[in-house]
């Protein structure tokens, strides 16, 4: 009996000072590892909505010098061609595929090609 109640003594003072105390640190840990998650959550979110927004302002303000870049080249272009239409030049426009001066046809009701044997 006497071996019996030592080896519960021992039993009971490994789980009071050993297990026990592992149990409450692995706990700490656990907890500060989602507090710490916790405060880096809201902070990343803040960061992706700015990233997005700066992306956003970005997008916007290339799309903006295009624009004005695009009217100047038009702009330009316009100022050419009634230059050299003061000057006497004749100005020619494309009327598209099949039409214009030179007749050209539609591809599509052209007669079949000639299958090709490699």
């Amino acid at each position: 009996m006497d071996e019996v109640i030592r080896a519960t003594n021992r039993r009971v003072n490994a789980i009071e000072h050993v297990i026990i105390p592992k149990l409450d640190n692995t706990i700490k840990y656990i907890n500060s590892e989602l507090d710490e998650a916790d405060r880096y959550v809201p902070i990343f979110h803040t960061l992706t909505e700015l990233t997005i927004r700066e992306e956003f302002f970005r997008l916007k303000k290339v799309q903006g010098k295009k624009k004005r870049d695009a009217e100047q080249a038009e702009k330009t272009r316009t100022e050419a061609n009634a230059d050299h239409t003061a000057d006497g030049g004749e100005m020619h426009k494309d009327e598209g595929i099949g039409g214009g001066a030179g007749g050209g046809g539609d591809m599509l009701q052209e007669g079949k090609d000639e299958d090709v044997i490699f």
